[in-house]
């Protein structure tokens, strides 16, 4: 329904608009869509699990307690067009530990960081890049998830010697100058795949 506005007529009392009786029933039936709207399909009470705040969407849950859900966007400075799949399923929060199944990856990138300095490497970074004129010794801390990997690469002058805390290959592996190679965590142990593959 369009939303109906009432006839105030030309000039007041001139008997033109509409009559209190049609006012009346325009009023109603424009909450009537309101409240259908926004009251989870009961026309007579608004929904107590959603409202709006002044910057975004405010989900209660179906516990009405202190935690809330709000959907809100980061300033645009363009115009942008966010769109859903037609499938049911969760939303991908990349502050969150979730599974991604029947996806294909365009362009990867990794976070990397290099270490110019002997100590541990960043847990955190899957792409490590030594970077040391002289020998560079490094350290490497157990994983946290089985399948977890990580890409040593070396491009200073001395070599990089790697030290996992448990490695399945012996006590360390070493890179000279432009090689590389990834470790495996099985949970247990690292594991050396492609060790000195040459650029």
């Amino acid at each position: 329904m369009t939303r109906q506005n009432i006839s105030t007529g030309s000039a007041a009392n001139d008997g033109t608009g509409d009559t209190l009786r049609a006012a009346g029933d325009k009023i109603n039936e424009n909450f009537v869509e309101i409240y259908q709207k926004l009251g989870g399909g009961d026309s007579d009470n608004l929904s107590s699990q959603l409202s709006f705040g002044t910057d975004g969407i405010i989900f209660e849950g179906s516990s009405a307690d202190n935690f809330e859900t709000t959907i809100k966007v980061t300033n645009p400075t363009a115009d942008n067009t966010i769109t859903f799949p037609n499938t049911t399923g969760s939303v991908i929060i990349d502050g969150a530990t979730q599974t991604l199944t029947n996806k294909t990856l365009n362009k990867v990138s990794f976070q990397s960081s290099e270490i110019t300095a002997d100590g541990d490497c960043n847990d955190n970074a899957p792409y490590i890049i030594c970077n040391k004129a002289t020998g560079l010794a490094v350290g490497l801390n157990d994983g946290t998830t089985t399948g977890q990997f990580k890409i040593f690469t070396n491009k200073g002058a001395g070599d990089a010697t790697i030290t996992p805390d448990n490695f399945a290959s012996g006590s360390n592996f070493v890179l000279q100058q432009n090689e590389g190679a990834t470790c495996v965590w099985d949970g247990s142990n690292w594991f050396l795949v492609g060790n000195k593959s040459v650029t």
